[in-house]
């Protein structure tokens, strides 16, 4: 095998909640009596920290207002979670990386309580071997926390796989210096994510091939 573990980030990329988050952001701009937004505009904009594009958006980004709205989120995002899918072809994926005997985690920018009920509730928590997330709702990123995620690890970069649906997920890679796949059925559009150094695909069944030799 090419590689012997690969780091999943979770939103967009292996559960399908992209619909899900626009239309929870779009309630808070109707609060705030600011113009809707598309799917077609979120893929093309959606971008960490997220306090960046909520003030793209017109949200108010002081400090106090990031907090309530990161509340309102994920408030509304766990009532909602329960309605998305997981993208199509990720159990297989899974299942089959897991019978390779390669090694899976999962690293994302959501809080870690949520991320482990996420995970639990999907019944997914058997093909990781550690599942890291933020302290925070803030929706900032996962800089703060991937040094940490790959150090426990213990491997080479080489032998490890990042599979992600942002340009920030190529950002963490890049820092990292290991390899990334960004999947175009996630937050970002496949426009957006040809900015980045690294391969696109456009089914979750293609990560098998990139495993083996």
């Amino acid at each position: 095998m090419k590689y012997s573990h690969v780091i999943w980030d979770w939103n967009g990329t292996i559960v399908d909640d992209a619909r899900l988050c626009v239309d929870i952001v779009n309630k808070l701009l109707r609060d705030f009596k600011q113009k809707q937004v598309s799917m077609e505009f979120y893929l093309n904009h959606f971008r960490f920290p997220v306090s960046s594009y909520y003030q793209l958006i017109g949200l108010p980004t002081d400090s106090v207002s990031t907090k309530s709205l990161s509340h309102q989120f994920i408030t509304n995002y766990r009532k909602g979670f329960a309605s998305c899918k997981l993208q199509l072809g990720i159990i297989e994926c899974l299942k089959k990386l897991k019978e390779w005997n390669i090694n899976q985690s999962v690293l994302s920018a959501g809080n870690q309580a949520d991320l482990n009920s996420f995970i639990s509730f999907f019944k997914l928590s058997e093909y990781f071997d550690i599942m890291s997330g933020v302290n925070n709702f803030y929706a900032n990123g996962k800089s703060d926390i991937a040094h940490e995620h790959f150090d426990k690890l213990t491997l080479a970069k080489s032998d490890v796989l990042l599979i992600g649906d942002t340009l920030h997920d190529a950002e963490i890679a890049d820092d990292l210096g290991i390899d990334c796949l960004l999947y175009c059925g996630g937050h970002n559009s496949q426009t957006i994510l040809n900015r980045s150094k690294f391969p696109l695909i456009e089914s979750i069944d293609e990560v098998c091939s990139w495993v083996l030799d």
